[in-house]
C-alpha cells in the first residue's frame, strides 16, 4: 500500500497577543496519522515563544518550544509522532503582535509504520 503524504500549510492572522493556536483540522477522527514534521513560524514579527505539538479539543500537548525573536524564525519538530485523527498538529504562538501572519507547516501521512 502506497503512503499518501500530507504536506500542508495553515496561516492565520494574530488576533490575541496572549496566546493563539494555529491547527490543521482536515483530519479523519478514526484514522491514525504519522507526523514527521510540525513547524510554527511567525512570518511578520517576533514571538516570545512558539510551541509545536498536538492538540485534542482544548488540551495542547507540546513537544518542542523556542523563542522566535525575529520574523521568519521557526520552531520545528522532526520526529515520528503517531496519533489518532482527533489529535491535530498545532503551533501555539505566545505574545505575538496583533496582525502578525502566523503559520503552521506539517509533513506526515495517514497510517503508521
Amino acid at each position: 500500500m502506497a503512503l499518501e503524504p500530507i504536506i500542508d500549510r495553515v496561516q492565520a492572522i494574530c488576533t490575541s497577543i496572549v496566546s493563539q493556536d494555529v491547527v490543521l483540522d482536515k483530519l479523519t477522527e478514526n484514522e491514525s496519522y504519522t507526523w514527521h514534521e510540525i513547524t510554527g513560524i511567525n512570518r511578520t514579527g517576533a514571538t516570545t515563544t512558539i510551541e509545536v505539538g498536538l492538540k485534542h479539543g482544548s488540551e495542547f500537548f507540546g513537544y518542542r518550544a523556542g523563542a522566535a525573536n525575529a520574523a521568519d524564525r521557526s520552531v520545528r519538530l522532526f520526529a515520528l509522532v503517531v496519533a489518532p485523527g482527533y489529535f491535530v498538529p498545532c503551533a501555539r504562538f505566545k505574545v505575538a503582535a496583533l496582525g502578525d501572519l502566523l503559520e503552521l507547516v506539517v509533513n506526515g501521512h495517514p497510517g503508521h509504520f
